[in-house]
């Protein structure tokens, strides 16, 4: 197997593996859980690899459904006066380290760093800004096995299945000023354990002149589910559904275009009493986002993209992601655009 191919595939394990932790944070719009596509199994490289990414998320449009509100709107319809978010950031950080056990094992940690930001109206119609929210997210664990591969050099049909947890690193009791818990989405974990299953393939088409593959479609599916925290709150299951294609341009980059799907379910709480408040955790009747009727999406994203083979052991990638079908459920502030940019080092 030559050199680009090895780095591509240990490259895409790192970058699907560190998906797997983003659904900690936005669990009122459901939208940081969304796997990036391309996991093509477990590489082909022994030993480690370790990936830094950035990944930015813009979001100020609301919806009810498919209808874009404006937050006025969103008010007259609940009939009462309501915070409403008007711009939210969400900025992660994370390490992914990854290693192949032998030719068709895997395990992957990935250990992000959270950054919320937030502008809101509030119940009395007045511009406000929230304070920074940041800290460490929750950390996940991976093991990925190949089930099946066509041949184990220059492989074209690949199959890869894995199993996962979720720690519950992060602080879900971050607050405010006034000893008031900040909105679920602006936390930096959940509180709870989550478990993944996740199954990923590979096809490769056409052949370049040093050999390799000139077309590669990687399907991804991955199922999350999240136990309850400790103040009665519970993110709603995941389901993530993905279809990479990517085209090597040259032997050295890579043209990338994903269809990144998200179902994620309603998130609930069983009525725990936050003591310091005397009010149901993360619950406010007075605000938009502090609502489990305004939790549960359906989302598509089209995300163009590259990946720069700088040197055997040095990757450079990125990929912008822009929705093309948002459902929510009850009244969300949902993504507007989604950036992500990778490095990668292969010891």
């Amino acid at each position: 197997m030559n050199t680009f191919q090895t780095s591509s595939r240990t490259l895409l394990l790192a970058m699907g593996i560190f998906a797997l932790t983003a659904q900690a944070q936005a669990s009122e719009c459901g939208l940081s859980c969304c796997i990036a596509a391309g996991v093509e199994g477990v590489g082909s490289a022994n030993g480690f690899s370790i990936t830094a990414q950035y990944e930015l998320m813009d979001m100020k449009t609301i919806k009810q459904g498919t209808t874009k509100l404006s937050p006025q709107q969103a008010r007259t319809i609940t009939g009462t006066n309501l915070a409403v978010p008007t711009k939210m950031v969400m900025q992660k950080i994370s390490t992914n380290i990854a290693y192949r056990v032998n030719e068709d094992q895997a395990v992957v940690l990935t250990v992000p760093y959270i950054i919320n930001d937030m502008e809101m109206l509030s119940a009395m119609n007045m511009p406000m800004t929230m304070d920074t929210i940041s800290g460490l997210g929750d950390v996940s664990m991976v093991y990925l096995h190949n089930m099946y591969t066509d041949t184990p050099i220059r492989t074209r049909k690949r199959l890869s299945l894995g199993i996962g947890a979720i720690a519950p690193t992060g602080k879900h009791d971050h607050r405010n000023a006034s000893g008031q818990l900040v909105h679920m989405m602006m936390q930096t974990g959940t509180g709870a354990w989550g478990g993944v299953l996740l199954a990923n393939g590979t096809l490769a088409f056409g052949e370049r002149d040093d050999g390799g593959a000139l077309w590669l479609i990687n399907p991804s599916l991955t199922y999350q589910t999240n136990t309850r925290n400790n103040l009665g709150y519970k993110v709603g299951d995941r389901f993530n559904y993905d279809l990479s294609t990517r085209y090597r341009l040259t032997s050295m980059f890579n043209l990338k275009l994903d269809v990144n799907g998200i179902w994620a379910g309603k998130d609930s709480t069983d009525g725990t009493i936050d003591g310091a408040t005397g009010r149901v955790g993360y619950q406010n009747a007075a605000s938009m986002i502090d609502n489990v009727a305004n939790t549960g999406i359906n989302s598509i994203f089209i995300s163009p993209g590259f990946q720069w083979v700088v040197t055997p052991s040095f990757i450079l990638s990125g990929e912008y992601r822009q929705p093309v079908y948002q459902n929510t459920r009850g009244i969300q502030q949902v993504t507007d655009h989604w950036y992500f940019l990778r490095a990668l080092y292969r010891f």
